[in-house]
C-alpha cells in the first residue's frame, strides 16, 4: 500500500518537532505482564515494526491513556514470539505500508497472531494503513491477508485528506450514541483507502461509520468477527483528532465485550470542528506561514497565529505549540497552554508541570494548573465517570 498523503511540508514539520516528543521504549521489558490494579485491566499491545512511526504510536497511546481500565505496550516481533501474546487482550496494528508488514512479519508470528484472533476470541483493531494486515487491495497492490482473512476489501477513495464531516450507521450508532446526537462530527482523514463494503464477499462486516462524498458513500469504520474473536478497523484517525479521541478506547472495549462507558466532556467534544478542512495545497502553505509566525519577535503576531492554528491546524501544529510553554513571553505561554488544554494533548502533562515550577507570576501560575487540571482529568476515567 502506497503512503497515505500529507501535504509534504506538515509532513516534514510533525516529523522533526514530534520525534523530540516521543520516546522509544525498546530497553523496556521484552514482554507484558498485566498491571495489579483493584479492577481487572485491558492489556492493549501496539504492533511495532522495524521501522515504526513514533508520531502515530505516541498519539495512539495517549489516547488510551483516557480509559483507566486500558494500559497499552508496544510489542516487536521479538516480543511476540517471546511472550505469544499470553498477557494482551487486544493488538492493535496502527498505521502501517505494506513494505512494513512484508518486511517483519515472519510466519511463526503471523500464526500467533491468528490463534490470538481466531482461536483464543481476541480482539483486533486496525488503525488506517494498519488495517492491511487484514485487507485485500483493489489496485496493483496484491492481497496481504496476512490473517487469511479473505472478506476484507479496501479501494481508492479518491477523496482529497483532511477533517471530513462523517454519519453513523445504525450500528455506529450503538457503539458511538454520542455521535447520533451530535448536531455534526468531523475526523482526520489521509486520504488515499476506504473500505469496499458493496462486494457480495463483505458480508461478515459492518458499517459503523461513514462519509458521504458526492453522491457516494465511503466507509471509514467497520467491525466484524474473525474466529472468536472481535476486529474493528477505522480508514482514519480518531487518536489525532481533538475532541474524538475517545474513539479509540471506546474501540478497544467493543471489541473486548466490555461495557462502553462514556468519558467527559473535556474529552468527549464531537463539535470541535463545525466544517471540513481540506488538506491541500492552499492549507500547506497557510500552515508553513502560521508555524513561521510562532517565530516572530511580536507577540501580536505570535497570538493570531496561536488563534488560527488551533482553530485549522491544531494537531499538526501541537508539537510546536508546545515548545512555546517556554516563551518567555507569558502571555505566549499561557496562550500554549489554553491551545493545548483545549485539543486534548494530554503528551504535554510533564511540560506544563515543569512550566508551573519556573512561573513566579501567582496569577499565571493558578492559570497554568487550571490548564494542567484539565489535562490530567482527561485520562485515567473510569465507568464512575
Amino acid at each position: 500500500m502506497k503512503k497515505l498523503y500529507i501535504p509534504l511540508a506538515i509532513i516534514v514539520l510533525v516529523v522533526l518537532v514530534g520525534l523530540m516528543g516521543c520516546k522509544d521504549d525498546t530497553n523496556k521489558r521484552s514482554y507484558f505482564r498485566k498491571l495489579e490494579r483493584s479492577r481487572e485491566t485491558i492489556a492493549v499491545g501496539i504492533y511495532k515494526t522495524t521501522n515504526p512511526n513514533l508520531i502515530n504510536i505516541a498519539n495512539i497511546i495517549e489516547a488510551l491513556k483516557i480509559d483507566g481500565d486500558i494500559v497499552a505496550v508496544t510489542l516487536t516481533d521479538e516480543d511476540i514470539l517471546r511472550s505469544e501474546l499470553e498477557n494482551i487482550d487486544v493488538l492493535l496494528f496502527p498505521g502501517l505500508d505494506s513494505e512494513d508488514l512484508n518486511d517483519s512479519i515472519n510466519g511463526k508470528v503471523l500464526q500467533i497472531i491468528r490463534n490470538f484472533t481466531v482461536e483464543r476470541g481476541k480482539g483486533t483493531i486496525g488503525i488506517c494503513g494498519g488495517s492491511n494486515i487484514f485487507s485485500k487491495l483493489d489496485n496493483d497492490c496484491e492481497t496481504i491477508n496476512l490473517l487469511g482473512i479473505q472478506n476484507i476489501q479496501m479501494k481508492k477513495s479518491k477523496r482529497t485528506p483532511g477533517i471530513i464531516k462523517i454519519d453513523v450507521s445504525e450500528r455506529g450508532s450503538a457503539i458511538f450514541p454520542e455521535l447520533t446526537d451530535s448536531l455534526g462530527a468531523f475526523i482526520d482523514y489521509h486520504g488515499d483507502l476506504i473500505f469496499d463494503t458493496d462486494s457480495s464477499i463483505n458480508s461478515n462486516l459492518q458499517n459503523v461509520i461513514h462519509h458521504t462524498y458526492g453522491e457516494n458513500s465511503q466507509t471509514l469504520f467497520i467491525t466484524l468477527n474473525i474466529g472468536k474473536g472481535r476486529a474493528f478497523l477505522a480508514a482514519s484517525h480518531p487518536e489525532s483528532t481533538p475532541g474524538m479521541r475517545w474513539m479509540l478506547p471506546r474501540m478497544v472495549r467493543w471489541v473486548m465485550g466490555r461495557e462502553l462507558i462514556t468519558y467527559n466532556n473535556l474529552v468527549m467534544k464531537p463539535e470541535y470542528f463545525n466544517s471540513e478542512i481540506l488538506y491541500n495545497k492552499e492549507y500547506t502553505n497557510r500552515f508553513e506561514y502560521l508555524i513561521n509566525q510562532l517565530d516572530e519577535k511580536r507577540k501580536k503576531d505570535r497570538l493570531l497565529a496561536l488563534e488560527e492554528l488551533q482553530e485549522k491546524y491544531p494537531w499538526f501544529a501541537a508539537e510546536k505549540v508546545r515548545q512555546l510553554l517556554t516563551d518567555k513571553n507569558s502571555e505566549v505561554r499561557l496562550r500554549a497552554a489554553q491551545y493545548l488544554s483545549d485539543i486534548g494533548y494530554t503528551i504535554a502533562i510533564e511540560d506544563l508541570e515543569t512550566t508551573i515550577d519556573k512561573e513566579r507570576n501567582k496569577k499565571n501560575k493558578e492559570k497554568f494548573k487550571e490548564y494542567l487540571k484539565n489535562l490530567e482529568q482527561m485520562i485515567g476515567q473510569d465507568s464512575s465517570i
